[in-house]
């Protein structure tokens, strides 16, 4: 990119997949109708035969399997020609029209110089290219050593269009019109997955392009070199929803269609997306048939699926929801299968486009080219691996693709008594099934998964961590227990971080299942001592605060402190934690209003100033603030799989919270990001008999931060505080801030104010300040997490990676969480306040 080039084909999962992977599938994407296809854009590459041989494909055709290709242009171009779909988006089988050259259509923007390629199938004269075969073949032809591509232009500038639709059907029936203006890509997103991304925190938060609640939309992309042009084409398709013109509101759009299969599979219920006939590709002038004739298929079988994706090239990514574990649902399988496929070949179009045969759709080969063609593909096969060594078992001589399903029916996983309660439909063996493989968290950048961006070790991200549970759940009692301690290995190096809550489509909530196992672990293992420690860390630290001075001073001196980490497994190289003693902060009865306030073990024995602080601050607002006398919600002690201990606190928390509030309905209000947001969203889950009541008392919890800007005083605070600062001759500074990871993952409120990190932008940044977002993910400290010995290599790592060298360029830093706080002290040397401590200072001032 930074050379103005691209990969036309453009899959859509381009930050983790692999030129091997895209090759191997003929991947392609939104942008087909210009680019065509991965084999389209392979100019040669070098190869393993299966014998051992060494060979290079290109248009030189120096190979031992020139004979074979030329017998196959010799003896079956008709065959050929006459079997293979309509469809130029094609991937079954072989690629065996790339020998003569010969296609039965061509995308519709494909650039008639074929981007500078010596050769093209688009090209009736061109030269026969071999390294089109290894496209789609799925590693079954030949090993890639090495593959030579055609890159492209990136476009200058690009605009998008959205129109809707009353159904998914009538969207489908508009891409032939729509592909008359030329545009760069048309992608289809049905109504339910613009609905689902709306519960996703991460999308929900880039849905502000979607008005209402249509049935369908399609957006329409044009790209070129000039934006005024482009825009004007975008008016002129019709009545548009919306029109996004700068990258940033384009990538709104692209986020959520790109991750469709994901939302998808987000719901808490037995039926999932599956995949089968999610790769179809029709003539354009037959998509709307086709989709009504799906449909009713699917109705059929008492069923129903997501139909999306890319429109303009006939490509519908279509998932019927069907619960395998259920025979009937295992019928349908094929059911559906076989019917969608006689529909596919009789609209000329292909079961593969894009994601390859394997042994889901291997069989319909022999159906889709007849025996001559597949006889073919099955020469070519022998020639270029005699020994039938190079991904055995695939394509032509696929099982049936109803034969190796995951369980067989009314198979359910072996599991253990949860002593959480999981949403899922299935529990807690659902809960561990949310992941469907998409591998989003295999990226690199945001919040999800801190250990895997450091590690790139695929145990320590969330994909790999729900296939480690999975195959514990599915093992058997001789496998077990090495599988436990896998999944403890890779558990323990989970952060918390709640990025997948947030961040992973399928709503994958890896903290809640590392509580669950730790909890189930530890019934039959030994706990260390540093457990205890971090778990009970507010109690210890009660017990600490008579004898602050001594343990202040014993944590200081480099012998004594070495002794207590080494004894608690603590690392030597981060200082220990200094208790301050303060007084709590009473019941302020000064406002005209009341609150509850949630304190919590740093801001009262480590930091207590915050705690201070945010009780003045309520008070300038016009609060009555009433302190819990419980500290925290039980966070330390669910994160560390203490989930009885956390039950009996949360039951004393909501037992002070009702006693507080007497029948009034006051807001609960937090300091610290994970004890705030685990009352709000851990509680039901812990006491799921108390449902009802926590759901009540949800609808009132905030940060400060969020509770602050929706308070009836904020607005004169602010104004006062300006004033101020005007009279003083005080500047308005830059701040820089770094938000607690809870923070990220939350999704924004139904009230319409912002929540979470645009809470804290909106609160500092009223105050005339200029916020910077540290837009890094992980600061790596994750509560006690970096106190770990074991983790604190890990710790320091993952800070690297962002937070902490743009915390070392910075002047004035914030950050809502306190062990982040630390973090920034300890790895960047820069003291970083709470906002709420800098608007203390102010209100001082």
């Amino acid at each position: 990119s930074r050379h103005g080039l691209m990969f036309g084909p453009d899959p859509a999962p381009v930050e983790r997949a692999t030129m091997g992977g895209v090759v191997g599938n003929t991947a392609t994407g939104a942008h087909s109708i210009l680019y065509g296809m991965s084999a389209d854009h392979l100019l040669s590459a070098d190869v393993i035969l299966g014998d051992g041989s060494l060979e290079t494909w290109d248009i030189n055709q120096r190979s031992a399997i020139s004979a074979v290709v030329n017998r196959i242009r010799e003896k079956h171009a008709a065959a050929i020609k006459q079997t293979y779909p309509r469809s130029w988006r094609n991937s079954a089988g072989y690629r065996l029209n790339y020998l003569l050259p010969w296609t039965p259509s061509r995308p519709p923007q494909w650039d008639m110089n074929h981007y500078g390629m010596p050769s093209s199938i688009y090209d009736d004269s061109s030269k026969v290219n071999l390294a089109g075969l290894l496209a789609g073949s799925e590693g079954t032809l030949a090993v890639m050593r090495r593959a030579r591509v055609n890159l492209v232009p990136m476009p200058k500038h690009t605009v998008l269009g959205v129109l809707t639709y009353p159904s998914v059907a009538q969207a489908c029936d508009d891409v032939p019109r729509l592909l008359t203006h030329n545009p760069s890509a048309v992608e289809l997103i049905p109504q339910m997955i613009i609905r689902l991304a709306r519960g996703v925190p991460s999308y929900a938060r880039q849905m502000g392009w979607v008005i209402g609640d249509p049935a369908a939309v399609l957006a329409v992309e044009f790209s070129g070199d000039d934006p005024r042009v482009l825009k004007e084409k975008v008016r002129q398709i019709g009545d548009l929803l919306s029109i996004a013109e700068s990258p940033e509101e384009q990538m709104l759009v692209w986020n959520v269609r790109k991750v469709g299969l994901g939302i998808l599979d987000s719901r808490p219920q037995a039926e999932r997306p599956v995949a089968f006939i999610e790769d179809c590709a029709i003539p354009v002038e037959h998509l709307g048939e086709f989709v009504r004739e799906v449909e009713r298929i699917l109705t059929a079988h008492n069923t129903y699926g997501g139909i999306y994706a890319h429109a303009s090239g006939g490509c519908l990514h279509i998932r019927p929801m069907l619960d395998l574990h259920r025979g009937e649902a295992v019928r349908s399988l094929r059911g559906i299968a076989s019917q969608v496929l006689q529909l596919t070949l009789k609209l000329g179009g292909s079961m593969s486009s894009e994601h390859g045969d394997g042994i889901v759709r291997g069989e319909w080969l022999q159906q889709t080219y007849g025996e001559e063609v597949v006889d073919a593909m099955r020469m070519l096969k022998r020639t270029t691996d005699p020994h039938n060594l190079l991904n055995p078992g695939k394509m032509f001589d696929a099982p049936p693709m109803d034969m190796h399903l995951r369980y067989d029916a009314h198979d359910y996983p072996q599991i253990w008594s949860p002593s959480l309660r999981f949403d899922h439909e299935r529990g807690l063996a659902g809960a561990v099934e949310q992941c469907n493989g998409q591998g989003l968290c295999r990226k690199q950048g945001g919040v999800m998964c801190p250990s895997f961006q450091a590690s790139h070790e695929e145990a320590f991200n969330t994909r790999g961590r729900a296939n480690l549970l999975r195959a514990l759940i599915n093992g058997t009692d001789g496998t077990r227990a090495d599988m436990q301690e896998a999944v403890y290995q890779s558990l323990d190096l989970c952060l918390a971080c709640k990025g997948c809550t947030s961040e992973c489509p399928s709503g994958v909530d890896m903290p809640r299942l590392k509580y669950e196992f730790m909890d189930h672990y530890y019934k039959t293992h030994r706990r260390p001592l540093r457990e205890y420690l971090f778990g009970y860390f507010h109690v210890i630290s009660k017990w600490m605060m008579p004898i602050a001075p001594l343990a202040n001073a014993l944590m200081r001196m480099n012998w004594s402190r070495n002794l207590i980490a080494d004894a608690a497994g603590l690392t030597r190289h981060r200082p220990l934690p200094q208790f301050k003693r303060m007084p709590a902060p009473g019941v302020r009865t000064t406002g005209r209003q009341k609150v509850i306030l949630l304190p919590d073990v740093y801001s009262r024995y480590l930091e207590p100033k915050l705690e201070q602080a945010a009780v003045e601050v309520l008070s300038a607002v016009g609060y009555e603030v009433k302190v819990l006398k419980t500290i925290g919600a039980g966070a330390s002690l669910l994160s560390k799989g203490f989930i009885q201990a956390a039950r009996r606190h949360a039951e004393k928390v909501l037992t002070e919270i009702k006693l507080l509030d007497e029948g009034d309905g006051l807001s609960v209000v937090g300091i610290e990001p994970p004890e705030i947001y685990g009352l709000k969203h851990e509680y039901q889950a812990l006491l799921p008999e108390r449902r009802a009541e926590i759901q009540a008392i949800s609808q009132r919890v905030w940060l400060i931060d969020e509770f602050l800007i929706r308070s009836d005083g904020w607005g004169d605070l602010r104004v006062a505080i300006e004033n101020m600062k005007n009279k003083l001759g005080l500047k308005n500074q830059k701040i820089t801030f770094h938000p607690h990871c809870h923070q990220r993952a939350e999704g924004p409120p139904e009230d319409g104010f912002p929540g979470g990190v645009a809470a804290t932008i909106e609160l500092v940044s009223s105050l005339g300040f200029e916020v910077e977002l540290i837009n890094a993910g992980c600061c790596g400290m994750a509560g006690t997490f970096g106190y770990d010995a074991t983790h604190y290599d890990l710790s320091m790592q993952i800070g690297e990676l962002g937070v902490l060298p743009l915390a070392r360029k910075a002047g004035l830093v914030v950050s809502t969480g306190s062990a982040c706080r630390m973090q920034i002290s300890h790895g960047a040397g820069k003291e970083a306040k709470h906002p709420v401590v800098l608007l203390a200072d102010l209100l001082r001032t």
